[in-house]
């Protein structure tokens, strides 16, 4: 319920005949609602965001101080003009998270992060641009239980000169809560699976020709399991950190009076963020990626430790270049599990890999007798497609 703050104050004034009347004067605290309620809304409904933010070299460096980064696109200014473009690119991740922090979500209900789809660069986005978000309703309707709502928002970060530089579909769990307009906002929209163009991957595969060929570590292979190095937690200070300097403001990102230190939870965007940069190093180099969905299947506390895994689903040439290819790969997040060393040994059947959604209770059914070392472990499943230079016999060892 809604904390209450209630201030009394008693003023004495003489009376006639030597009596003092009692007088007193009462103030009950309220809060000021600035938050998304689900009351009146309604698919299709644009959902007013006014805040701005131009990303400093400081928003930056904290970032790439907590996420491994290995991709010169968003390193290298040198690099990048190779490519074309002004100088390097604001992280993937970054902008992953930044689209989906949503500054207005309900904070007197328990509000989850479910999924992510399409999550798209289409537009360089740079150091020193002023990024603000676009939020519309793209599905509302409630649970099968009748006491929640599930919302499907489409997210949009546009810069300065008005033009859209990152987009996604985000979807989200409001416990206890349900819409009034009834039915009408149970309706399912019609499926458009279509993301949007990049003009990001255009430029990069119109000028990766001028790059030199040996910059793959290691060839990839359809069917390969890649057991990701680097494994650390995201830690209390700087989970609330990135949650802030976003402008979030859910109590369970923070408030330690309200929830046990166990039940801060790490903000979704910055646990698939996480799990990314688990991967950075295996991956390279990485020239562009798009993530077409990534389920949340179990929250983190901030000192989990997160490792991940990817399997490799298809390695094709790239339509629009042949001296690319897109990479297909499916990743798990994991959580309290050193995966290089507890999972070096371990067989684990292919068919428990799918370029399909998971659903958390399926996948820990399956993982009970094909692999038990996982059961509960997985938090996210990420199905994403990437783009690299097609390998050569030269190899570049990082050291």
């Amino acid at each position: 319920g809604m904390l209450r703050a209630v201030i009394r104050a008693k003023a004495l004034r003489p009376a006639v005949g030597g009596f003092r009347r009692h007088y007193s004067q009462t103030v009950q605290g309220e809060q000021l609602e600035l938050s998304l309620t689900l009351d009146q809304a309604s698919v299709g409904d644009v959902l007013e965001n006014p805040y701005e933010i131009t990303i400093t070299e400081g928003i930056r460096d904290a970032w790439h101080g907590c996420f491994y980064q290995h991709d010169r696109l968003y390193t290298s200014d040198v690099f990048a003009q190779k490519l074309g473009f002004k100088r390097m690119l604001l992280p993937y991740s970054f902008l992953l998270h930044a689209a989906g922090a949503v500054s207005h979500a309900d904070d007197t209900r328990s509000v989850l992060d479910l999924s992510i789809e399409d999550a798209v660069y289409e537009r360089p986005a740079y150091l020193g641009d002023t990024i603000r978000k676009e939020y519309y309703i793209q599905d509302l309707r409630t649970t099968s239980e009748g006491d929640s709502s599930l919302l499907k928002v489409k997210c949009a970060l546009v810069n300065q000169d008005n033009e859209r530089v990152f987009s996604m579909s985000k979807r989200m769990l409001f416990k206890g809560t349900t819409s009034k307009q009834g039915v009408r906002d149970m309706r399912k929209p019609a499926k458009n699976n279509k993301a949007p163009p990049s003009l990001v991957l255009d430029q990069i595969s119109h000028r990766s020709s001028i790059l030199s060929r040996s910059n793959a570590l290691a060839r990839l292979h359809e069917g390969q399991l890649i057991l990701h190095s680097l494994a650390r937690p995201i830690g209390k200070s700087m989970s609330m950190l990135f949650a802030t300097m976003f402008r979030m403001t859910h109590p369970s990102l923070f408030n330690t009076k309200r929830f046990e230190h166990n039940e801060i939870l790490v903000p979704g965007g910055v646990m698939l963020s996480q799990v990314h940069a688990c991967c950075a190093r295996g991956l390279y180099e990485i020239l562009y990626e798009q993530l077409d969905h990534a389920q949340l299947l179990n929250p983190i506390e901030p000192d989990d430790v997160i490792g991940a895994i990817s399997y490799v689903h298809s390695i094709k040439e790239l339509k629009s270049n042949p001296d690319l290819e897109e990479v297909t790969l499916q990743t798990w997040g994991i959580k309290g599990v050193d995966v290089a060393y507890e999972l070096s040994n371990v067989e684990m059947p292919v068919d428990i890999f799918s370029t399909e959604p998971a659903r958390r209770a399926e996948l820990d059914e399956k993982l009970k007798d094909a692999c038990p070392e996982l059961q509960g472990k997985v938090v996210s499943n990420h199905l994403r497609r990437l783009v690299r230079q097609s390998p050569r016999t030269e190899t570049m060892f990082l050291l």
